[in-house]
């Protein structure tokens, strides 16, 4: 697969990163979600990981050993598609003779140029980019500058191994409501989008390597803190962009548990989905199943 290729695959779930970026026993973020009928191993995703995070954990590798098909946020053969790029290039471009400058308000855009500056990449070679397309281009060159490598993510890992397994693999959610998602979250205000993902790029240092920690050693409350802390001041990004899914999600899955003849699945999320009140967890605890986490 070509970098650009991977590049803009990989957009979309960076921006995961950016809305979120206890257990003292050596757990992972993976639980068993089990009913009467069917089983579900919920794993945590990090989009972004180091080659050192490999090879997972034992009970990681087991839970997919165990699931006869896997479910993702979205399928990444469709996210990978010649079509769905696209879509993205599409979504992502500024029309006619728009610009960041002419579109973001005069602080703004000076913030988001010096922040360019300081990362060593001239603004002009995002200046035709949506806001958003912008904010993501510059998390991922953020995280790669920090060590965190796309290749590594732990959905492509699981998506890459099922298609050598030929295990099906399924999205939670289509690539076209992903990318219409991101696309209408930014431009609602995009220079309160640029401000939050400026804010956060500046926590990156820190709040990146406490979420590698937390992601590692399965600390699903201090996940929850560090979310929370990046949507402090967004309570509307956070509902729609968090809350309004999950609820989605749980409905999905419950569906697939109640099934009399389900199959055991693997699903892989981003692992900010997971806590809190309207978290996965809390709300398939609420629909009646039993959570367990490995």
């Amino acid at each position: 697969m070509s970098s650009r290729r991977l590049f803009i695959q990989t957009t979309l779930a960076a921006l995961a990163a950016l809305a979120c970026t206890a257990d003292t026993q050596a757990k992972s973020c993976l639980w068993k979600v089990s009913s009467t009928t069917g089983i579900l191993y919920l794993q945590g995703s990090v989009h972004v990981l180091k080659a050192q995070h490999y090879p997972l954990a034992p009970a990681i590798e087991q839970a997919y050993t165990e699931s006869a098909a896997l479910i993702l946020e979205v399928d990444m053969g469709e996210m990978t598609s010649l079509e769905t790029q696209r879509k993205i290039m599409a979504k992502a471009m500024l029309p006619g003779t728009d610009t960041l400058k002419t579109t973001l308000d005069v602080p703004t855009y000076h913030a988001l140029e010096s922040k360019c500056s300081k990362m060593g990449l001239p603004i002009a070679s995002l200046e035709k980019f949506k806001p958003w397309f912008a904010s993501v281009t510059l998390a991922l060159i953020k995280m790669q500058q920090m060590g965190f490598d796309p290749q590594y993510g732990l959905d492509k890992y699981f998506y890459d191994k099922a298609s050598r397994d030929s295990k099906p693999v399924t999205g939670l959610e289509t690539t076209e409501f992903q990318i219409n998602l991101f696309d209408s979250l930014a431009e609602s205000d995009p220079n309160q989008f640029v401000n939050r993902a400026l804010a956060d790029l500046s926590l990156f240092d820190e709040d990146l390597d406490h979420l590698e920690k937390a992601w590692i050693n399965g600390q699903i409350d201090e996940l929850g803190k560090l979310m929370t802390k990046s949507f402090a001041d967004y309570p509307e990004l956070y509902n729609t962009f968090i809350l309004e899914r999950n609820k989605r999600w749980s409905i999905k899955l419950s569906s697939i548990l109640d099934k009399t003849d389900s199959k055991t699945h693997m699903v892989v999320v981003g692992a900010g989905h997971l806590p809190g009140k309207g978290g996965l967890l809390d709300l398939l605890t609420e629909k009646g199943f039993t959570l367990e986490q490995l």
